[in-house]
């Protein structure tokens, strides 16, 4: 018996209790009170080994990050810090363990492999699995979709029902969706040959995905897919032509200045959308505290990703331009007619998904408010 219910009883009987000198002796009525009061506290310590076993374990977890350890300043430093974090904030509870790009798993295999367990967590990018989860592709990205600012973006995804649609959607493939993050433009090209207008893409093989890779093959391209780990040797051998992959850092770190002469801009999605998964059973096993601490420790990485990417990309521009690698900017022509045929192509996808349904509903809401909000701020007169 603990000391707490022997302090219960030793009230019991002083409350309502016969007495033979000085001695107390209780009542049936208060025994049969006083065993059931006990016996009811010893059922509920039943589950309490669990519940303890669960606070007091400690979660070693295995992170495939996608992008870690081929030459991204950014993405190498924002896992490092998030593995710290989610130790001290867990006071060593959860312990991450950090894979760099391929080594667990390949980024094909990334979403699948995290809901089997092969690995515990990942960040990746949703486009990558749009075969099992078709949305998956415009969450990821609908080029020129104006999501040029965190805090836009944190508003679709916190206010405007992204953030729902992303666990739903993932829920049934016992996977886990933490947060999203911005990494940073994804869409300037780098190419073999100068290109001063789309048309200029006709007859080019050219890495590129979703609806961007649409457009280019509207234009004339034909679309090679490869790992973003191998776009150098893909251009070095001649695999490729052109590919859309990673920002200034990412094409810097990769040394793509020794194999392109040419960086087309702009960028056509600001920033680019992944994520961080994680084994949703795995996390349902938690207790809440470390629930929350994987939430939270995700969307500062978020946070510390896009911001340290403002340095790693103008530096990776410097880099390029050392390099030998020449700027070209596609005209404001060519860009309108861009973004207005893929606005189309993807409000065209209307009533093929569910989910697809939602987010082009969300997006359209978004993209009017995007243009009221950033144009002539000033009071109505």
């Amino acid at each position: 018996m603990s000391d707490k219910a022997s302090k219960d009883v030793a009230v019991g009987h002083s409350s309502s209790a016969e007495t033979t000198g000085t001695k107390k002796v209780p009542s049936r009525r208060e025994y049969l009170k006083t065993a059931g009061a006990v016996a009811t506290a010893g059922v509920a310590a039943i589950g309490m080994p669990t519940i303890a076993k669960a606070q007091n374990k400690t979660w070693k977890l295995k992170l495939q990050s996608n992008w870690t350890g081929i030459g991204i300043e950014s993405q190498d430093r924002a896992a490092a810090l998030f593995v710290d974090r989610v130790k001290k904030m867990s006071n060593g509870r959860i312990e991450v363990t950090n894979f760099n790009a391929e080594v667990l798993l390949g980024i094909g295999e990334t979403f699948r492999g995290v809901g089997s367990g092969v690995a515990d967590l990942a960040v990746t990018s949703s486009i990558y699995h749009r075969g099992i989860v078709p949305v998956g592709e415009y969450l990821w990205a609908v080029p020129f979709f104006p999501v040029s600012t965190l805090e836009f973006y944190e508003n679709i995804y916190q206010f405007m029902g992204i953030k729902e649609l992303w666990q739903e959607a993932y829920k049934p493939h016992n996977v886990a969706h933490l947060t999203y993050m911005i990494s940073d433009e994804w869409g300037a090209m780098v190419s073999t040959r100068p290109v001063a207008k789309y048309a200029d893409f006709k007859g080019m093989k050219v890495r590129a995905f979703g609806i961007w890779a649409d457009w280019l093959v509207h234009n004339g391209a034909s679309i090679v897919t490869v790992p973003g780990g191998e776009v150098y040797t893909a251009i070095q051998t001649k695999i490729l032509d052109a590919a859309a992959f990673g920002s200034p850092d990412a094409w810097a770190g990769m040394k793509m200045h020794e194999v392109c002469k040419y960086y087309i801009n702009p960028s056509v999605c600001p920033y680019d959308i992944v994520e961080v998964i994680m084994n949703l059973k795995t996390f349902n096993e938690m207790p809440p505290d470390l629930q929350e601490v994987m939430l939270s420790a995700s969307r500062v990485m978020n946070k510390e990703l896009a911001a340290m990417t403002i340095t790693t990309d103008a530096r990776g521009r410097k880099k390029l331009a050392e390099g030998g690698m020449q700027t070209l900017m596609i005209p404001d022509d060519e860009l309108t007619k861009a973004a207005e045929w893929c606005w189309n192509r993807f409000v065209g996808l209307k009533g093929k998904d569910k989910y697809i349904d939602k987010v082009i509903e969300i997006y359209s809401t978004a993209r009017q408010l995007h243009k009221d909000y950033y144009g002539p701020k000033r009071l109505p007169v």
